[in-house]
């Protein structure tokens, strides 16, 4: 952007660079009214020869809050002088739509010698689509007059210089910026100076320090212009990156059997997380890896088939920022049935003496007890069922046969062991 002056001291008026724009961020309401959209206005030259025929071409860009353009709605067009409406120029229309363009042509130079004095005009427009204008707020941008013949001062010796502190500041966090590193002449300039800034995502600000919160990650373009005590100045443009906002860190899940589970059993799931300074945490998102969710620092979850789960956790903060845990949490889920095998004693048993059956190695599933034992001997005999693991049992003629022993677990879930016994005579 090129240097741009004000008049020597005794002059009026407040200087925009060229092709500056001014935004106003609108509040949110809860009914329906123009105050749902944003209004960017935008001018092809912020400074005017006060002669009656130069010009400014003004275009009138509104967005929804999604960020989407709205066109065609009405606006009353003004001109302002020091806060006052009157007819200084002339507005192409006073009833210009969004989405379109208005023109102001500048005055004729004044016969008075107040004339002679450099003059900022405010142009506003003003929704007017709620049926009452009065209530709502107005955008404008300023366009400085110059009567001919001014010649600006210029002032090859002043540089304007900034530092922003962090150099890539994340979002929704303070910037801050220093403007101390301007010289006029080689010297600081300090309070001799007065300082414009532009933060490049549509809002300014003043002063040798001020603080800006982006809010939103991006490149954007600062500047800042310089003004001496002759009216000179100089304008310095920076790219500054806007970093992701710092998201919540030390993320941890822990869950409750630790161990794994089995189908159907319910597992608690606890979540944790430490906000970035400033920020409180908004939000715990799970998904536990079978197609199900959840939300809540605390929940729980049933597996309905067995298999490995990864469950993931997504903790959220009250600007956005995300925070995931260093990796997923794997679940097992077994089917949960009872385990273990049959077991008897002696290992060569004959014909009419008591072998003896053991099956308490077998194991419940988590949380359970077993409740019954079936035992069948495969010699024909009846089966029995007791809540004992050991049982006796005598055979009357020599072989092979099978025993098997079927077990229920308190959850109602079974599982048989089988073993082969010879018997001799």
């Amino acid at each position: 952007m090129q240097t741009s002056h004000k008049f020597i001291a005794g002059l009026l008026g407040v200087v925009l660079l060229s092709g500056c724009t001014k935004e106003v961020e609108l509040p949110a309401l809860a009914g329906p009214s123009t105050l749902g959209y944003s209004i960017l206005l935008t001018t092809t030259t912020d400074t005017l020869i006060q002669d009656g025929v130069s010009s400014a071409t003004i275009e009138i860009t509104a967005r929804d809050s999604a960020g989407q353009l709205v066109n065609g709605r009405p606006l009353r067009a003004a001109i302002l002088v020091d806060g006052v409406v009157q007819d200084y120029g002339t507005l192409s229309t006073k009833s210009p739509l969004t989405g379109g363009t208005l023109r102001y042509t500048a005055p004729t130079a004044s016969t008075l010698s107040a004339g002679q004095v450099a003059q900022t005009v405010t142009i506003t427009v003003t929704p007017t689509d709620s049926g009452d204008f009065r209530s709502e707020l107005s955008r404008g941008i300023d366009i400085r007059l110059i009567p001919q013949g001014v010649i600006l001062p210029t002032n090859p010796n002043l540089v304007a210089a900034f530092a922003v502190t962090p150099i890539s500041p994340p979002a929704f966090t303070l910037a801050s910026f220093d403007a101390s590193t301007s010289t006029n002449g080689g010297a600081a300039c300090l309070s001799a100076c007065s300082y414009a800034w532009n933060f490049g995502d549509g809002t300014t600000g003043s002063g040798l320090n001020t603080t800006h919160q982006y809010r939103s990650v991006g490149l954007v373009q600062v500047s800042l212009t310089v003004t001496d005590t002759r009216g000179a100045q100089a304008t310095t443009v920076r790219s500054v990156t806007v970093a992701v906002a710092t998201p919540p860190s030390n993320v941890t899940v822990s869950a409750s059997p630790s161990g794994g589970a089995s189908v159907n059993q319910e597992i608690f799931f606890t979540g944790s997380a430490v906000p970035a300074p400033g920020r409180t945490i908004a939000r715990y998102d799970w998904n536990f890896g079978d197609g199900q969710s959840s939300s809540g620092s605390t929940t729980s979850h049933r597996y309905t088939s067995t298999g490995t789960y990864q469950t993931s956790l997504v903790v959220t903060d009250d600007v956005g920022a995300e925070g995931r845990p260093a990796s997923p949490t794997a679940i097992t889920v077994t089917s949960g049935n009872p385990t273990g095998a049959l077991t008897f004693l002696p290992a060569a048993p004959r014909v009419g003496s008591p072998v003896t059956f053991n099956a308490s190695a077998i194991t419940p599933s988590t949380g359970a007890t077993i409740v019954s034992y079936r035992f069948n001997y495969g010699d024909g005999s009846p089966a029995e069922t007791g809540s004992q693991a050991l049982q006796s049992h005598v055979y009357g003629a020599p072989g092979t046969v099978v025993a098997t022993v079927t077990v229920t677990d308190s959850l109602g879930r079974t599982a048989t062991s089988s073993v082969s016994v010879t018997i001799v005579p």
